[in-house]
């Protein structure tokens, strides 16, 4: 497995419409990039976009960041072999895959790939 780039950081929150007002009005980010539901929100902020995640599971407080391989089953199986917590199977999506480990640290790696081919 090889890392070629942090695709996004994914910034869990409790309140969708109080975290668009910090981003949008207090820090000038111009929202949505990416408008999937009401739980999440992306905002390219060059060279990686920012994920804004109000999902259930998505613990507020958090940040998980998301590394660009280039096959997410096989990062997942290469890394359950080596010992590594699997926190979420590989999953498809309608833009992308993705499935999260947890580092030795605690913190949540999204192992992520772009269906369109581009990282970062």
């Amino acid at each position: 497995m090889k890392v070629h780039a942090i695709d996004f950081v994914e910034i869990r929150v409790a309140d969708m419409d109080r975290a668009l007002r910090f981003y949008r009005d207090t820090l000038g980010m111009d929202f949505p990039l990416w408008d999937d539901s009401a739980d999440w929100k992306e905002v390219q902020s060059p060279p990686v976009a920012i994920a804004l995640d109000r999902s259930d599971g998505a613990t507020p407080g958090q940040v998980a960041l998301a590394l660009a391989v280039d096959d997410v089953a096989a990062a997942v199986e290469e890394l359950r072999a080596k010992g590594v917590p699997i926190l979420a199977e590989p999953d498809e999506g309608a833009v992308c895959f993705q499935a999260a480990i947890r580092a030795p640290d605690g913190n949540v790696l999204i192992l992520h790939k772009r269906k369109d081919g581009t990282t970062g």
